[in-house]
Order: C-alpha cells, then sequence, then structure tokens
C-alpha cells in the first residue's frame, strides 16, 4: 500500500449506509465497535484500496492513457493553432 492513510472511521461513519449497519445489528460510531469488527472493516476497506490502485495503475491502462493524452495534445495543438490563426498579433493591433 502506498503512503496514504485511511481513515476507517471516517468512511465507517460516513460512508456505510445506516440500513447495512442496522441490518447487520452494529453500532453507528466507530469506537462502539467491537476490536473484530474494527478489524473486519479495516482489512476490507484496505483490500478494497489496493485493489483500485491496482486496477487504476494496470500496465494496460496507463499505455492507453498515454497514447490518448498524446492524442489529447496534439489536437490541442492544433486548436491554439487556429485560435492564433484567427486572433490579431500586436503589429496588426496598432496598425488599426
Amino acid at each position: 500500500m502506498s503512503n496514504n492513510t485511511i481513515n476507517y472511521q471516517q468512511i465507517y461513519e460516513d460512508e456505510v449506509n445506516q440500513t447495512t449497519l442496522d441490518s447487520l445489528e452494529w453500532p453507528t460510531k466507530w469506537y462502539d465497535l467491537s476490536n473484530q469488527h474494527k478489524m473486519i472493516v479495516e482489512q476490507l476497506v484496505t483490500l478494497g484500496y489496493n485493489r483500485a490502485v491496482e486496477d487504476a495503475l494496470d500496465p494496460d491502462v496507463m499505455t492507453e492513457t498515454a497514447e490518448l493524452s498524446i492524442d489529447m495534445a496534439k489536437q490541442l495543438e492544433s486548436f491554439s493553432e487556429m485560435l492564433r490563426a484567427y486572433t490579431p498579433t500586436e503589429n496588426e493591433q496598432t496598425k488599426s
């Protein structure tokens, strides 16, 4: 895992649906959870976080993203050149 600190309490208290907590008969507040419940929440959140990072950093996805960004840069450069063609230069503005 990276150097990011995961705030398990915030995720549990702010993100877990109240209906889910009610159906599990788990408390609403993090500090009211048993140590065993805290451990399972921490493990599930950490595993989900790690999986998301691995998926986001998938080499195939990164290669495709790099190619897409090159294409986007070329399109932006062409757009910029078109705008410059229609924008009067400083010399043209002083002549008017």
